[in-house]
């Protein structure tokens, strides 16, 4: 028996081993917290339908919670509502597809009112100056 036949021989019965089969698809690990805060992030194996995200709440009060974990990926685009702590919360669910993809804090709400007349001053001044020359 040549070299050759013996490598096919080998290679045959280790696939016949079950030896050169592929290894199962690794599922997706995301970071899992509650809502409460602080939120400290513990990374955990997902199901296979299921994907990475950030579920984002905000009251009535405009007060907003965040809760991490793996999601069934039909619940993605969805909206919904929520209740902790007594109080109702508009739930949003923002999704991605990697390994702790989900690590990113939550979507900041718009400037408030404060913040937005600091950077108006500040630019009034700053043209102002350049106008009185």
């Amino acid at each position: 028996m040549g070299t050759s036949s013996i490598f096919l021989c080998l290679l045959f019965l280790g696939g016949a081993l079950g030896l050169t089969t592929s290894p199962a698809p690794r599922r997706l690990r995301c970071y899992t917290c509650s809502f409460a805060k602080p939120c400290y992030p513990v990374p955990t194996e997902c199901q296979d339908d299921e994907v990475c995200g950030i579920s984002v709440g905000t009251s009535e009060q405009s007060e907003v919670i965040e809760r991490k974990g793996c999601l069934p990926r039909a619940q993605c685009p969805l909206q919904g509502y929520v209740t902790y702590w007594l109080r109702s919360y508009a739930l949003r669910h923002h999704c991605c597809e990697q390994d702790l993809c989900n690590s990113a804090i939550t979507p900041q709400r718009p400037p408030d009112a404060l913040l937005i007349t600091l950077l108006l001053l500040s630019a009034s001044f700053t043209w102002g100056g350049h106008l009185l020359h």
